[in-house]
């Protein structure tokens, strides 16, 4: 292969990385809140293509730009897209790899300039180009290997590394008076190992992307977007789920239906803006006060229901009563909520799980009325268990009403 041939696969390299970073760079533009990850993916391939230029371009520019800024240019592009999966996953951004570019930055200066020596530029270059590499596969891998986006990025990274690896290892076989184009087996096969590499990289990092969208494509379909509560339909099927499962088990199963009570009225008040905060803040209220086997939904309005598996109405009652006396946010308006109980028993009738759930709710519902009809900020049980529900109350500790309907 010729150096025409060298200096036009190098350029090649950049142009795919060019490719995938406008991709990413768009993938950006329009979800810049859920994948701000996104920004530094693209900026990455752009910056090694800006190196690859100045590489292709030895001879016709001087060592300090061509070698010095262009390896730095390669290198510190991949930082930046290793910092964007850190970015991605939601970890915080080291600046080792900046020092690290900056010292690497003045040895190639010394081995290019003041003692030019390209076997030993070839050690470093790939050598710490190899060692993001392997940063950036460990960090995909503790958080996803399981997907096939991250196994299809692991895959590339890893070949990546290796590749980098070995011409950093096998840079002593070259001449002393060799060059980056200088035609030989080994670095034909490093210069297009690397462009593949990084094709494949760009792939993974925007199969990532859309894999984060597709999970936010979802979560909008399951979950109220205002409340981060499941949606009404994905409540129920949850719901009636965990009932099938409980007529298995023979466990006891427990519904809240929970409403703000004259939310209208902080509404006409204050603006819909800060009803929407009350909503955002009681949602948050009840989330902390849930188990991760919960089942949250906004059932309407300002209305929402749980569903609470294993867990007898007794106890659903100390939980209502521990959603209802949290603090308030502060700069938010007073509000209160009144929370109506009922519990499912295993062999509660109709036979039909959805009927009985239906049935369920209904008691619930009823019973946050009857707490509306006390006098709001309460807690209802609808079917009294054996234990009292207001022994339940004294030892909460809280000095709320507790009724029976």
């Amino acid at each position: 292969m010729s150096e025409l041939d060298l200096r036009a696969l190098v350029l090649l390299l950049g142009a795919i990385g060019v490719m995938t970073s406008v991709v990413l760079l768009h993938l950006w533009r329009q979800n810049r809140a859920l994948l701000p990850a996104a920004a530094w993916w693209g900026v990455g391939p752009t910056i090694i293509f800006v190196g690859t230029v100045l590489l292709a371009l030895r001879g016709a520019i001087g060592a300090p730009v061509s070698i010095v800024l262009g390896n730095s240019c390669i290198i510190g592009g991949a930082i930046a897209m290793y910092m964007g999966s850190r970015r991605f996953w939601g970890e915080p951004l080291p600046r080792w790899p900046w020092i690290w570019l900056g010292l690497t930055a003045a040895v190639l200066f010394v081995f290019s300039v003041v003692w030019p020596n390209y076997p030993l530029r070839l050690t470093i270059v790939p050598g710490l180009m190899a060692v993001v590499q392997l940063a950036h596969l460990r960090l995909v891998w503790r958080h996803d290997h399981r997907s096939f986006a991250s196994q299809f990025l692991l895959a590339w990274v890893a070949f990546s590394a290796l590749a980098l690896a070995v011409r950093s290892a096998t840079a002593h076989l070259e001449r002393p008076d060799a060059d980056l184009f200088t035609p030989t087996l080994l670095q034909n096969v490093y210069l297009a190992s690397y462009a593949f590499s990084l094709l494949g990289e760009g792939i993974g990092l925007v199969l990532l992307a859309q894999q984060r969208l597709q999970e936010h494509i979802r979560e909008l379909a399951t979950h109220d977007s205002l409340t981060g509560a499941m949606t009404r339909a994905a409540w129920w099927k949850a719901a009636l789920h965990e009932v099938l499962r409980q007529r298995r088990q023979g466990t006891p199963l427990t519904v809240l239906m929970l409403d703000l009570d004259h939310f209208k009225r902080i509404n006409d008040t204050h603006g819909h803006p800060m009803g929407d905060r009350v909503l955002r803040d009681f949602a948050d209220r009840v989330r902390r006060t849930l188990r991760a086997t919960d089942r949250f939904g906004r059932y309407g309005g300002e209305e929402f229901i749980v569903l609470l598996p294993d867990t007898g109405a007794q106890a659903g009652c100390a939980l209502a009563e521990r959603v209802r006396a949290q603090a308030l946010q502060e700069g938010l308006p007073a509000y209160t909520v009144s929370i109506g109980v009922t519990e499912l028993l295993p062999n509660d009738e109709p036979a039909d799980p959805e009927r009985a759930l239906e049935g369920a709710i209904a008691r619930a519902d009823a019973a946050l009325y009857q707490a509306k009809a006390q006098g709001r900020d309460r807690v209802v049980q609808a079917q009294a268990p054996a234990q009292p529900c207001a022994a339940a109350a004294s030892q909460t500790g809280s000095g709320s009403a507790w009724a029976t309907a």
